[in-house]
């Protein structure tokens, strides 16, 4: 079980503007364990700003040579993949992304009666919710991370 489990952060669609990603958090997945992870942010207005101390990589789109071959031709998982899938296609309208698995798919066709599907209802529900120091839910490479445990655990 080979793939690289990612989850972006976006602005939303606040005050009428695009949703545009900030960061985007990766774990790649090799044999069904984690063997590594990784983050990167993005300046949404394309002006090289730091977050949070950390410096930016410009847009995702102007980044594309910097992020895209940790996941292009691979197989990648999220949940819940509209967001995700739409971004890396509105940043690289040719390349082929994925394929791609769900987790939210997953667990609703293998667990039909649940209460919830969130993200963090499921990691909870399973033991599988990652312990990384300073991090919690909707930071992408928490996300990430939880995301590829669960895809790990559901696949079993």
């Amino acid at each position: 079980m080979d793939f690289v489990a990612i989850d972006f952060e976006t602005t939303g669609y606040e005050n009428g503007n695009a949703n545009e990603p900030w960061q985007l958090g990766f774990a790649v997945v090799a044999g069904g364990e984690i063997v590594e992870t990784g983050e990167w942010f993005f300046d949404v207005e394309g002006a090289g700003a730091r977050i949070d101390g950390r410096e930016t990589l410009g847009t995702l789109r102007s980044s594309f040579e910097i992020w895209s071959p940790k996941l292009s031709g691979r197989r990648l998982a999220a949940h819940n993949i509209a967001c995700e899938r739409t971004i890396l296609a509105r940043a690289a309208p040719m390349t082929r992304w994925g394929p791609w698995v769900d987790t939210m798919k997953l667990a609703k066709a293998r667990y039909p009666r649940l209460p919830g599907y969130r993200l963090g209802e499921l990691c909870e529900m399973f033991g599988c919710v990652p312990q990384l120091e300073g991090r919690t839910w909707h930071d992408g490479l928490y996300d990430a991370v939880a995301c590829a445990m669960l895809a790990c655990r559901l696949a079993l």
